[in-house]
C-alpha cells in the first residue's frame, strides 16, 4: 500500500517540477519579449518627440498595449510556476511522509516475527486455565 502511495507521489513531485520548468520557460520568454516592446516604446518616444508626430505616438501606445498584454500572459505562467513549485514541495513531503510510514511497517512487522519465534508455544497451561464456572454472589 505504502509503496503504491509512494511512487504517485514521486510521479506527481516530477510531474510538478517538469510543469515548474516549462512554466518558468514560458514566463522568461514572455519578460523578454516585453522588454523589447519597452525598448520599442521607448525608442517611439523618442521618435514622437523630435517630430511631434501624431503617428508614432498611436505607435507607442499600441506597443504599451501589446506589452501589457504579453506581462500579463507572463503573470500567468509565473503563477503556474508558483502552484507547480508549491505542489511538487506538498508531494514530495507526502511521499518522504510515506517512506517513513514504509519503513515503520517494515520495522513492526520485523518485531512482531521476532517476537513470535521467541513466543512459547500457543497452548496454555493449567495454571493459566480460568475456570468454566465461576461462582458469584447473588443478594
Amino acid at each position: 500500500m505504502y509503496t503504491r502511495s509512494l511512487s504517485v507521489a514521486l510521479c506527481i513531485t516530477l510531474l510538478s517540477s517538469g510543469a515548474a520548468i516549462y512554466c518558468y520557460t514560458r514566463a522568461d520568454a514572455l519578460q523578454v519579449q516585453g522588454q523589447w516592446l519597452m525598448e520599442r516604446g521607448t525608442a517611439q518616444a523618442e521618435e514622437y518627440a523630435q517630430r511631434l508626430d501624431g503617428k508614432a505616438a498611436d505607435a507607442q501606445l499600441k506597443t504599451f498595449a501589446e506589452r501589457r498584454g504579453v506581462l500579463e500572459h507572463a503573470h500567468l505562467w509565473q503563477r503556474g510556476m508558483m502552484l507547480s513549485v508549491l505542489l511538487a514541495a506538498l508531494s514530495l513531503v507526502g511521499a518522504y511522509v510515506f517512506f517513513l510510514l514504509k519503513r515503520l511497517d517494515d520495522q513492526l512487522l520485523d518485531a512482531l516475527g521476532d517476537l513470535r519465534a521467541a513466543a512459547p508455544p500457543s497452548g496454555p497451561s493449567a495454571s493459566e486455565r480460568s475456570p468454566t464456572l465461576v461462582s458469584s454472589l447473588q443478594r
